[in-house]
């Protein structure tokens, strides 16, 4: 990974990067336990994502957006919390002084791009609806997982945007307008 921040690492990665590789052919993927599993949980969470925008669209109508938003990241933040101090034993199984040096300053401002989900998904649901709501974020996250996908963005891997990737991202945009305009 490079290092000194956000745009010498975009700088490296718009170098190295090929934006549309050819498909590979002979390119497998293992099926085991822990990808049926882990499809599994991906599955619960795109499932609690839907649920969290229509509850707290629901609560925006009675209440106000802005809390609404609110209440559900500090609800969240209290269960990953619980979740953080089982899964790393009161914090004892982190170096902290090594995070603290070596993650990017970026790394730490993640909750900002969640928290504008969070909330622009509370203030359209009640009148857009969910579906809707729901279809373009998801073709919005796919198109975005694409660029930082084909340019290594963030530390993530390199995956060239290839033409079945680019086919499938515009079938779901194909898809969404159908729910948004039928």
């Amino acid at each position: 990974m490079v290092k000194g921040g956000f745009f010498p690492v975009l700088k490296h990665s718009l170098k190295n990067s090929v934006l549309i590789e050819k498909p590979r052919l002979n390119a497998q993927i293992a099926m085991d336990k822990k990808l049926f599993m882990d499809i599994f949980l991906l599955m619960i969470g795109g499932a609690c994502t839907a649920l969290q925008g229509a509850v707290n669209g629901s609560l925006s109508i009675n209440i106000n957006g802005g809390f609404s938003a609110w209440l559900s990241f500090a609800i969240g933040s209290f269960l990953l919390f619980i979740f953080f101090i089982i899964d790393t034993r009161g914090g004892k199984t982190i170096n902290w002084k090594n995070s603290l040096k070596t993650a990017p300053w970026w790394s730490w401002f993640g909750g900002i791009p969640g928290a504008a989900f969070v909330l622009f998904i509370t203030l359209f649901i009640p009148y857009r609806g969910s579906a809707v709501v729901s279809g373009i974020t998801i073709c919005a996250q796919m198109v975005t997982s694409l660029f930082v996908d084909s340019f290594a963005f963030f530390g993530c891997n390199h995956r060239p945007a290839t033409i079945p990737r680019l086919f499938g991202t515009a079938l779901l945009i194909a898809g969404v307008l159908m729910v948004a305009l039928g």
